[in-house]
């Protein structure tokens, strides 16, 4: 089986603005990579279409870049695809950013050509340790309008409706401060009980100071972990705060590569990483990341697009939740993906045992927002 064409799409569309600590997100964004091979099974891999706007429209250039490279190689190889285009790449592409993402997408579509080739879910092939994992629903965005009484009603809808067992909800907005997210820290857990897990998120708006007396006031409301206080890179700042910190520190989202989670860890920097297999570059590394984290004792509970998260995070006796971003953070998401995915009643998913990812994109929807 050879590769004879890598086709690049990008698809945007309106819907409401939010923001968190670090970033304001307007258009809901989406790029898809289609990659074809002479035996006519085509797969699908993206980025984007939760809540991450990127400038998707300079994707498609990588895309051009890597389809010579890629033409005639056989896509079951996918670990061969990683090496050869990933870090052997360093001088040219730098050691991550557009460059790792694109690879990503078209790592997910060689997975969901062996997938569909083998007849297998990429669950099944990553190891399916589990079949049902524990969702998380991620949101409590800033937004204007949107004072405590506002979130206090977000995160009751996502306990008692959508019945999950753990919220997220965002600070380190510099205009709000400590004490401002801690007046929604706290509105939050009293709006859902103590029962429930209370997770917040800073998107690495902080620096070591200002994240440790985050740390502090966190645990007095029982916050289960503190995602991303810092960027990556400030392993041994992280290392500091785990060390001082009563509450989890969770990060990861943003390592492109393995040796940023190997050094991350050496720093004894985090309690639980939330690998993200769009941002590094696919799934090998991604798995690559997550054996890591059994050595070290660390679980996994990866960030972003549920659909392509989950069959790693379900893949491992260590995945530990699934992040799920609901309608209420993007409209479209209620019929973008095919079949849609929704919580049990217990706030657990079950896996799809379907060849490839086992989930697809809705083109009859997309193609009414595609760009160019």
């Amino acid at each position: 089986m050879k590769i004879i064409d890598v086709e690049s799409e990008v698809f945007e569309w309106e819907r409401p603005g939010i923001w968190n600590g670090g970033h304001f997100y307007g258009p809901g964004r989406l790029h898809k990579v289609t990659v074809k091979t002479d035996e006519g099974v085509d797969g699908f891999g993206w980025n984007g279409g939760t809540a991450a706007e990127r400038p998707l429209n300079i994707f498609p250039p990588f895309v051009e870049y890597f389809r010579d490279l890629l033409i005639g190689r056989n896509p079951m190889d996918t670990r061969a695809i990683a090496e050869d285009l990933g870090e052997k790449h360093i001088k040219i592409l730098g050691p991550g950013g557009v460059n790792t993402q694109v690879l990503a997408a078209i790592n997910i579509a060689c997975w969901d050509i062996k997938g569909k080739v083998e007849g297998k879910s990429i669950h099944k092939l990553l190891g399916g340790a589990q079949s049902r994992i524990r969702t998380y629903i991620a949101g409590g965005y800033y937004a204007e309008g949107k004072g405590l009484e506002e979130l206090q009603e977000e995160v009751r809808f996502n306990v008692y409706e959508m019945k999950a067992g753990a919220v997220k909800i965002k600070i380190g907005d510099p205009r709000v401060g400590v004490n401002g997210d801690m007046l929604r820290v706290e509105a939050a857990r009293k709006a859902i009980g103590d029962d429930v897990v209370l997770m917040a998120d800073a998107n690495c708006a902080l620096n070591l100071e200002q994240s440790l007396s985050f740390a502090e006031e966190l645990e007095k409301f029982g916050v289960y972990w503190f995602e991303e206080p810092m960027p990556i890179h400030r392993y041994k700042e992280h290392g500091i705060l785990r060390n001082r910190s009563g509450v989890k520190i969770a990060t990861g989202e943003n390592g492109y590569h393995l040796s940023h989670f190997e050094t991350l860890l050496d720093h004894a920097g985090a309690d639980i990483l939330n690998v993200d297999v769009t941002i590094c570059p696919g799934y090998d590394v991604a798995k690559d990341v997550t054996d890591l984290a059994l050595k070290k004792g660390i679980s996994i509970a990866p960030h972003g697009c549920q659909e392509l998260q989950l069959p790693l995070a379900a893949a491992i006796p260590h995945g530990e939740f699934l992040e799920y971003y609901p309608v209420a953070v993007d409209p479209l998401r209620a019929e973008m993906f095919l079949p849609r995915m929704v919580p049990d009643d217990d706030g657990y998913v079950t896996v799809p045992d379907r060849p490839g990812i086992g989930f697809e994109l809705n083109m009859d929807l997309l193609d009414m927002y595609k760009v160019g």
